[in-house]
């Protein structure tokens, strides 16, 4: 079987999350570029750092011939009810996700990445990211509740041998921004409609589901979403975590690990009502300023295209 990528099934996450997108300048080198990214490899395995390197569709294809079915770049996602809301595509090639307790040792092995690069390739966004109390979104309410089991995340996670890619994973990396002021004016039990969930640690799922509510759109069932008398499908494994900047702007960094690409964009599709569906409430609150898929290859298949 092909070796998924560890960080990739590590649910147990650092304190310190660091999240570097680049992409290619004219003229890069990919001789350098392999050379760096086999240190970082190298650097994070010393150290004991979380890593997962994810690459996005137009550099995969020139490092492997390894390349999963149904690869596409991310677009934006629009509304279509006249609200304006949409989730931003900003596609870029390479993805860093560094974590580890010791936030000293994610900056310097990420910026000694950074360094090697330079000739190379140019950083079009970063975001560091913390974990907040037991898993808390800043919104108050638990992330990954919904999350398969942990023993589960191979057959949720990762491309099944005998299929291009196996061992790799999809992923989605998005910045997602808070309106907090607006969405802690409601009511704590429309807060939970918007969600779907109560709020807290026990985080119960409501029962019925509202059809605006973020669960009803993201929990896929099979027949009709947010039926909970159907088997769910499709499903995602979550690595989500809050960040705040200097300017006050607040959200959520997701990141989700799924063996198809087509379930994150099923997903995409239906928080804003692209297929008919009434849109998510949740995006009323909170939309994403950059968006990206990748693709984290197997060890195996790092291990021959760095070469």
């Amino acid at each position: 079987m092909a070796t998924p990528q560890p960080a990739v099934l590590n649910r147990d996450m650092g304190k310190h999350q660091w999240y570097v997108h680049l992409s290619r300048l004219d003229g890069a080198d990919m001789g350098r570029i392999k050379a760096a990214v086999s240190q970082l490899r190298k650097d994070c395995d010393d150290q004991g750092i979380n890593l997962t390197i994810g690459v996005g569709p137009s550099l995969l294809s020139d490092l492997t011939d390894d390349v999963p079915n149904d690869f596409q770049p991310y677009e934006t996602f629009r509304s279509v009810d006249g609200s304006g809301k949409e989730a931003k595509g900003t596609q870029e090639e390479l993805l860093f996700w560094l974590n580890h307790d010791d936030k000293d040792k994610v900056w310097k092995t990420q910026y000694d990445a950074r360094e090697a690069l330079r000739e190379d390739m140019r950083v079009a966004r970063e975001t560091m990211t913390f974990i907040y109390g037991n898993s808390f979104d800043m919104t108050g309410f638990k992330d990954g509740t919904g999350n398969p089991d942990p023993e589960r995340d191979v057959e949720v996670a990762v491309v099944p041998d005998g299929e291009p890619g196996a061992g790799g994973s999809f992923i989605i990396a998005q910045r997602w921004i808070h309106d907090l002021e607006a969405f802690n004016l409601l009511p704590v039990d429309e807060q939970e409609k918007v969600f779907g969930r109560t709020k807290g640690d026990e985080s119960a799922k409501l029962s019925p589901l509202p059809p605006h509510s973020h669960l009803a759109h993201h929990e896929l069932r099979e027949g009709k979403t947010g039926d909970e008398s159907t088997p769910k499908r499709d499903e995602i494994s979550r690595r989500s975590t809050p960040y705040a900047f200097h300017d006050g702007t607040v959200g959520l960094y997701f990141m989700a690990f799924c063996k198809a690409q087509a379930p994150l964009r099923e997903r995409m599709r239906a928080m804003y009502g692209i297929d008919g569906q009434v849109r998510d409430r949740l995006t009323s609150y909170s939309n994403p300023a950059s968006g990206s898929f990748y693709f984290a290859p197997s060890v195996e298949t790092l291990d021959k295209a760095l070469s």
